[in-house]
């Protein structure tokens, strides 16, 4: 594959990435919570679910998948239910954000469960299966190897997605300040938590594949 098919992926991927939903609004959210060094944690979840996803999409295991209406349904159900699930335990997060003392093992489970959560908004969510079951075949050349050309891709949309998500969680960090007023931060736990809520309850009822 030629350079300019790769800055038409580059392209393509920045336009989707950038598009606001669960994995945008939860970069922000991570900024915000847990400032942009923990952020970057729960950003690596993101890329190494997308990159599940190239990989699953160039054995066509995703294509396989999102043919099936029966699982596709059932996916597209279980992430619209994770959605509303992280959006009620935002809504209840404690209203500070004042760093507390934690002993190394909680830091780590703490910085798992960043990792966790943003892999599983990207991983369980059907817009990126059917972006990227459609997007990567299109820039397959099956006449060459297959594997260099799914590690190039694959780096492409890596660096692609770490610099667009952790530019969110930047703006988050930086809205930090605005943020120590405890009615303000409350106000913006309630409405993060709405929107996941509405993210969750948007994708269980919507009817099409995109």
């Amino acid at each position: 594959m030629n350079l300019d098919k790769y800055l038409l992926f580059m392209a393509i991927t920045s336009v989707f990435l950038l598009s606001p939903g669960p994995s945008v609004m939860l970069s922000i959210n991570n900024g915000v919570q847990h400032g942009i060094k923990r952020s970057s944690i729960a950003v690596c979840g993101n890329v190494t679910a997308f990159q599940l996803l190239i990989i699953l999409s160039s054995l066509g295991l995703v294509a396989a998948l999102t043919a099936s209406s029966e699982i596709f349904s059932a996916l597209k159900i279980l992430g619209a239910l994770y959605l509303i699930y992280l959006g009620v335990k935002i809504w209840r997060s404690p209203i500070t954000l004042k760093q507390k003392e934690v002993s190394p093992k909680d830091h780590s489970s703490n910085n798992l469960t960043l990792f966790r959560q943003a892999f599983l908004v990207t991983s369980s969510n059907p817009k990126a299966l059917v972006y990227v079951s459609a997007l990567i075949p299109q820039f397959i050349d099956t006449q060459q190897a297959l594997t260099p050309q799914v590690i190039t891709l694959g780096l492409i949309s890596a660096a692609v997605q770490f610099v667009i998500f952790m530019s969110y969680a930047i703006i988050g960090s930086k809205s930090r300040r605005w943020f120590e007023n405890p009615m303000k931060f409350k106000l913006f736990n309630k409405f993060s938590g709405v929107t996941f809520i509405g993210f969750g309850i948007g994708l269980g009822l919507s009817e099409n594949k995109i």
